[in-house]
């Protein structure tokens, strides 16, 4: 059970932070098809704007695991999101493809702190039904931003222009900073003064890479968020320019995607204490598998239209509600070194699978709904795969673990 002791506003803390970060990406994606002519640039590398997005997103979390470890939650995250306005800032203001690529790696690199401070956060404080039950009320409070984001930046971009949309994202962010700051306490608690040191950093993430389970749920992680970055990358270029679908209504049809992910993670949510956490991750990977070649069919068929492809998705949005409700506590509960290091790999890792699932469905745009369909399918069978193949299922919880001494 949820820790009662726990105020209430410190997952609501946490939830919009993470919710500010998530529209960052989802704000601005009916504005992409249009970017080409802004910058007078090609779909590729206005798609570069979420790969490098993601990568840089990924990257930086490696760092703020152990730097948290050292420093505190606190801080780390009030730095990276005073950063993230910055960053909102300076995709605002720039004038070239080239400076919105840069400005958008920036916002990768600072974000990505409330992603690692999050996860730690929440499972330092709960058990594990505790953390899974959260965890799914997170997922559920944060599915509002990709829902409404893409809803919200297609009006935006109709009636005020795409630089509105970061416009308001920095407003949004100083709010949150100025709430952080007055509320936010300080959960780790005793600072890992070794933390930093590069042969601890290096054993940290060696002991991770080699821990086949804790590797298993974080891989399985990756892979189905590389084909949700893979849907949001492509999507509004096959729904707009391919489909024509008004850019100030394709949030509907994505917020319909969100929509099932939000009762994905009500099902865990209700589910967790009674269901233990890996069949329902079971369950959430076949349905995303039938999200994906349900897609896959409706191409051979012919028969795909934006109603029946947004259909075939709300199999994979609600799969993967019971994936990332379910998969970071499994993780966190069979791995072998500390939870700044596991938290840091638990951000890194699924956000480079968002990068890698973006750079396909960019190199191999062709117009079609083929790229995107084929990233999705390959990326749900493979976690499934890589599921039965470890079978994760049968460690036992090995929490309390630290990171190996020097």
């Amino acid at each position: 059970m949820p820790n009662p002791s726990v105020p209430i506003v410190i997952p609501a803390l946490l939830i919009m932070a993470s919710a500010v970060s998530i529209l960052s990406t989802d704000l601005y994606t009916p504005s992409l098809p249009h970017l080409q002519g802004v910058f007078n640039t090609d779909a590729g590398r206005v798609q570069l704007t979420m790969t490098l997005n993601l990568v840089a997103y990924a990257l930086a979390q490696l760092f703020y695991g152990p730097l948290s470890d050292r420093v505190g939650r606190r801080p780390v995250l009030l730095a990276g999101m005073i950063g993230f306005a910055v960053a909102s800032i300076a995709c605002a203001a720039a004038s070239s493809i080239e400076g919105l690529i840069t400005a958008r790696m920036l916002q990768g690199v600072t974000a990505c702190a409330e992603a690692v401070i999050g996860y730690a956060v929440i499972r330092e404080l709960y058990d594990e039904a505790g953390a899974v039950r959260v965890l799914a009320a997170y997922g559920m409070a944060i599915a509002l931003a990709p829902a409404v984001g893409p809803i919200i930046g297609g009006y935006m971009h109709v009636w005020l222009g795409w630089r509105s949309n970061f416009m308001l994202l920095t407003l949004l962010i100083v709010v949150v900073i100025l709430l952080l700051w007055r509320f936010l306490p300080e959960t780790l608690k005793e600072p890992d003064r070794g933390a930093l040191r590069p042969r601890r950093l290096l054993d940290g993430y060696l002991t991770l890479l080699r821990d086949g389970p804790f590797m298993t749920y974080s891989l399985i992680m990756a892979l189905v968020l590389g084909g949700l970055f893979a849907i949001l990358t492509a999507f509004p270029f096959l729904f707009i320019e391919g489909m024509a679908v008004p850019t100030e209504q394709y949030g509907y049809y994505y917020a319909a995607i969100v929509l099932a992910f939000f009762l994905g993670s009500l099902a865990v949510n209700r589910a967790a204490g009674h269901i233990a956490s890996d069949p329902l991750l079971a369950a959430g990977l076949v349905l995303c598998a039938l999200g994906g070649l349900g897609f896959t069919l409706l191409l051979y068929a012919s028969m795909a239209t934006p109603v029946s492809i947004t259909a075939t998705q709300c199999f994979f949005g609600f799969g993967l509600g019971l994936v990332f409700a379910t998969a970071p506590v499994r993780a966190f509960d069979v791995c072998r070194a500390g939870h700044g290091h596991a938290a840091a790999m638990l951000g890194a890792l699924p956000m480079a699978g968002g990068g890698l699932g973006t750079f396909c469905v960019v190199l191999w745009h062709d117009g079609s709904a083929w790229p995107v369909a084929m990233v999705l399918t390959a990326t749900s069978l493979f976690s499934g795969a890589l599921y039965l193949a470890i079978q994760p299922w049968k460690v036992g919880v090995k929490r309390g673990g630290a990171s190996p001494a020097p």
